[in-house]
């Protein structure tokens, strides 16, 4: 089993497509020398699940830990309300769709501000308390 990606961009969380038998793309019957051509991308490369793994890991590893971003107050209801929410905790929740992996977007409220970042839904509560206060004692230091 190969995976084709493109090295030059940075990776998303999702593959071009998958050789099962090493050679051909499931999907279009065709060769990475093939598909380089049909997508006029000379980088396009095929790798191993093993390379794959590490590259999930360490996208994900990347959202769990990325910084908040400010949203609105209508967003924020906007969110909690278009579905059951995975998770709700005091002050904050998880919206009820997974974005990738286990990362769901989790929107919490301090300060009378409101934010959002991508977290594993199993994330301990002390856990997340603990990264809002740190997040926005930072904020309101700046």
């Amino acid at each position: 089993m190969k995976f084709v990606i493109d090295p030059s961009e940075p990776f998303t969380g999702a593959v071009i497509t998958q050789m099962s038998d090493d050679l051909h793309c499931d999907y279009y019957g065709k060769t990475i020398e093939e598909l380089r051509i049909e997508k006029n991308n000379p980088k396009l490369t095929a790798i191993s699940p093993e390379e794959v793994a590490n590259l999930i890991k360490e996208h994900r590893r990347k959202l769990n830990t990325a910084q908040f971003v400010e949203i609105d107050e209508e967003r924020y209801w906007d969110l909690y309300e278009c579905l059951p929410p995975a998770r709700v905790l005091r002050n904050c929740f998880f919206v009820g769709e997974c974005y990738q992996y286990d990362l769901y977007p989790f929107i919490f409220k301090v300060g009378g501000r409101f934010f959002e970042g991508k977290r594993v839904v199993n994330t301990p509560k002390e856990e997340l308390y603990a990264e809002i206060q740190e997040f926005y004692a930072n904020l309101t230091k700046s």
